[in-house]
């Protein structure tokens, strides 16, 4: 997700207001979720955005001020057997995977385990330095910001997928450098997201997942790893699917086959390909994950400071555009009408999920889906931004 614009904010603003104005007036019931009357035009309104993106299967998560959460599915998670979404649904939410990383990065690092301005070379066993600024270092906070200089260059996508491949040959490839030195600019980065699990794991002394799972997913409760075969049951997993205009969805995510395959040894140099892009969680964990965001004291996965570092704008850290980037999330300021969002979007394999909170609230908004038109309104896809628009709108509504 890049940086939008001043100009893309408005139109994007616009936008908002357009899917707003669409929405009678709402009320909550005395349990704090939407009143029914409330609870049909939301899903209503919602089913009429997927069905012009084509959807085949979504889950959206309305979390209130107070505590309260509405959830609406839609569709279908799995397309043969035919099998609808649930609540209880998990779906690969791809991105927002390294917003959730930062929770486990700023837990060891108040734990004194991981310093985030910190040259990356000696826990990771070997020197990382880009080769246009050699004597320059990389450190967590520039990983974290997308600003350390590494880029998903064409050796990432081809060798980086071979599973002789480590981080370090990775690191040492020219092709995977931006021009400048480290912190110099911006760029979004999978590579640079990788090696930042990596670091995690180095610091941990334990494998990615194990580490998410006890500093993350335990302590909020949540049916949630990066990897499929720990989901239980099976049969809660959505595929994902690629949607064209007037063509029939592909398969592009086959939950039941990444479940079928043999454990891989713990790994740090190889790992890098998890922290991107693979978590797995239902809509219960998108709910927790969205009130840990918007919360002020941590939840107990956090301190309240160490959350604050998380959300703040990274004063001094070139590149840096309009909406401003804390760690792995970006702000939306002046685009949904009274509230500035903070959060992080995620695409692949045709899914697209989004999880963006109101630190000034406590609530938020979780999207997940099975398969979307992933066509783009800058800088998120449309239909994912849509959802966004009326889940905010909704929210904004009943109070």
């Amino acid at each position: 997700m890049k940086n939008p614009t001043r100009e893309e904010c408005a139109a994007l603003r616009r936008r908002a207001e357009a899917i707003a104005s669409r929405l009678p007036p709402l009320s909550r019931g005395p349990d704090g979720r939407l009143a029914p009357d409330g609870a049909r035009a939301v899903r209503s309104a919602a089913a009429a955005l997927l069905r012009q993106n084509r959807a085949v299967g979504a889950s959206l998560v309305l979390c209130h001020p107070g505590g309260a959460d509405d959830v609406f599915c839609f569709g279908h998670a799995r397309l043969r057997p035919h099998t609808p979404v649930t609540p209880r649904t998990c779906f690969r939410v791809a991105s927002v995977s390294k917003l959730v990383m930062s929770f486990a990065a700023l837990s060891l690092a108040q734990d004194g385990l991981l310093d985030l301005d910190a040259d990356v070379s000696a826990p990771l066993g070997y020197p990382v330095r880009s080769p246009h600024a050699p004597h320059a270092p990389v450190t967590a906070r520039m990983l974290l910001t997308h600003t350390s200089g590494i880029v998903d260059g064409p050796r990432y996508g081809t060798r980086g997928m071979q599973p002789g491949c480590t981080l370090r040959k990775l690191l040492d490839d020219p092709g995977n450098w931006r021009a400048g030195a480290p912190g110099d600019s911006f760029c979004y980065s999978n590579l640079g997201a990788g090696a930042m699990g990596v670091l995690i794991e180095r610091a941990a002394g334990a494998p990615f997942d194990d580490v998410l799972a006890a500093r993350v997913f335990r302590p909020l409760g949540i049916r949630a790893s990066y990897d499929p075969r720990r989901i239980a049951p099976a049969d809660d997993l959505a595929d994902g699917y690629s949607v064209r205009a007037f063509l029939p969805p592909r398969l592009r995510y086959d939950a039941a086959a990444l479940c079928a395959r043999p454990p891989e040894p713990f790994d740090p140099e190889r790992d890098y390909l998890i922290a991107a892009g693979r978590m797995i969680t239902d809509s219960a964990g998108m709910a927790a994950l969205v009130r840990l965001l918007g919360s002020g004291d941590g939840m107990g996965v956090l301190s309240g400071e160490s959350l604050a570092t998380m959300r703040a704008c990274q004063d001094g850290m070139p590149g840096i555009a309009h909406a401003g980037r804390g760690l792995n999330v970006a702000f939306l300021p002046d685009v949904f009408p009274g509230v500035c969002p903070v959060g992080h979007q995620g695409v692949a394999y045709g899914m697209c999920a989004e999880l963006f909170a109101d630190p000034a609230t406590g609530g938020g908004v979780a999207l997940m889906t099975s398969g979307v038109r992933l066509a783009r309104r800058p800088p998120l896809v449309r239909a994912g931004f849509d959802l966004l628009a009326l889940g905010f709108a909704a929210l904004r509504a009943c109070d």
